[in-house]
């Protein structure tokens, strides 16, 4: 972050300056949905079915306006790699994988590049071009032991890189403006590999990168020309008009998005100190809704953490597995307006939920001991064939609105779900007293939730 605000202030310091230097800068936020490009070399046999998930990228940018069709633009990017690969017990290394695991793991690394955007104008909007050039930067984390000394070390890798975005620039009455675009960036040199050392091969699995993606972009400019164009008293009144208009339009009809974040207590679960059991779950949500008169209506995506835990006859209560369940909510909310000056509503929701799977359950092994001249784990947890997608489960509570920066509102939620359905499948086998027990588990989503959520009207970002 020091070294974005130093790039950034160094940009500032380049540009001619004048009277009205501050209406040439926009402030521009974006994040990037993308698929990255790894190579996996010498993959053992059975295959370790190495793949590339999409992963997302953030970014912050200053843009300077040379002219009307011109800008020089200054970015600086997060971003993400990641990667999966199946574990198997013939190359793994370990007498203590007896099933095939599948792994995640990931790459991350920074980006900083100088580009030129050229647009043309298409009715009231702008179809663009930005060509860039910077550097990817990652570091190598280590440990050296020298003179019987533990020392950490890293190794940072810088490479050129360079990328091409193409795209459509959509305006606001307020001058700010998104950003809806295709990037492909490319680097030009190796970054830090991910060596799997651990299997037992002559040649080592090895992921190999250099930082190259193909996203989408989305982004937000803020265009401070308004302020550079209009004299002070003229912005105050009209600062004072927008802020008004913003705040009707936020409590008003029309479309919002929303994104929440919510602790879940798990009613069935003791108050304990045991490792690996918590009584609170976290779940996050991506809602589209809209506002009619007192209603809302939302729909989105959601996914919930649960776990699936049991009581065992060698070890007690433990933890089996942490799955996520992805669902698809359809809530309605009722709201009432209290006061004049739109600064506190509430109302009450009620919610379905429609899972679509259940992922995360992992292989879980504790101890070890020899069975009929065979080393067997003491319990051994694998996922379970049977399927979670398509069940229901409920959710009724009450809210409360407050609004936030004008243009946004800030929800407090407060409910209970219940008729969850069973997840996190899991089937166990046990040792105890030198014979196998087999039986299954599963957790639920029932419990009580206390939620944060933020919302953006549509409708405030398009003035």
């Amino acid at each position: 972050m020091k070294k974005l605000l130093l790039s950034m202030s160094l940009l500032l310091w380049m540009c001619p300056f004048h009277a009205n230097a501050q209406s040439r800068i926009n402030l521009e936020l974006y994040t990037v949905p993308n698929q990255g490009y790894q190579n996996f070399l010498n993959d053992p046999l059975p295959s370790m079915d190495f793949t590339t998930p999409i992963g997302v990228n953030f970014g912050l940018g200053l843009s300077y306006n040379i002219n009307k069709n011109w800008q020089f633009v200054l970015q600086s990017w997060a971003a993400s790699s990641p990667f999966g690969y199946t574990l198997n017990p013939e190359n793994s290394g370990s007498s203590f994988l007896y099933v095939p695991q599948r792994n995640n793991a990931g790459f991350a690394f920074r980006n900083y590049s100088l580009g030129f955007r050229k647009t043309w104008e298409v009715g009231e909007n702008e179809f663009y071009v930005q060509p860039s050039l910077g550097i990817n930067l990652s570091r190598d984390y280590g440990i050296k032991i020298q003179d019987s000394v533990l020392n950490f070390k890293y190794t940072t890798y810088v490479v050129p890189s360079g990328s091409l975005e193409v795209g459509m620039k959509f305006n606001t009455p307020g001058n700010n403006y998104f950003l809806l675009g295709l990037r492909h960036h490319q680097g030009f040199g190796m970054l830090n590999e991910s060596n799997l050392n651990w299997i037992e091969e002559t040649s080592h699995p090895v992921v190999q990168r250099r930082g190259t993606y193909t996203g989408l972009v989305l982004g937000y400019g803020i265009d401070f020309r308004r302020r550079g164009h209009e004299k002070k008293e003229d912005w105050r009144v009209i600062k004072k008009e927008r802020k008004s208009e913003k705040r009707m339009a936020a409590w008003g009809d029309g479309s919002y998005v929303m994104l929440t974040s919510l602790l879940r207590s798990q009613p069935d679960f003791e108050k304990n100190d045991i490792p690996g059991i918590t009584r609170f779950r976290p779940a996050t949500s991506f809602l589209f809704g809209y506002t009619s008169g007192q209603w809302s209506f939302e729909t989105g995506y959601s996914s919930w953490m649960s776990q699936t835990k049991t009581e065992t006859e060698n070890f007690g209560l433990i933890s089996l597995s942490d799955p996520m369940t992805r669902a698809i909510p359809l809530r309605a909310r009722y709201h009432w307006d209290i006061g004049e000056k739109n600064r506190l509503r509430f109302g009450v929701s009620a919610a379905t939920f429609v899972t679509l799977n259940t992922i995360r359950t992992y292989v879980t092994q504790r101890g070890a001991l020899v069975l009929d001249d065979e080393r067997v784990p003491v319990l051994l947890s694998t996922p379970s064939t049977q399927r979670s997608g398509g069940k229901l489960f409920f959710q009724a509570g009450a809210f409360m609105d407050i609004p936030l920066f004008n243009s946004s509102i800030l929800s407090f939620n407060f409910s209970q779900n219940f008729g969850s359905p069973e997840v996190g499948f899991v089937n166990v086998q046990e040792i105890v007293n030198g014979q196998r027990i087999d039986y299954s588990e599963s957790g639920n989503l029932n419990g009580f939730n206390l939620e944060l959520g933020f919302k953006i009207p549509i409708s405030t970002l398009m003035r």
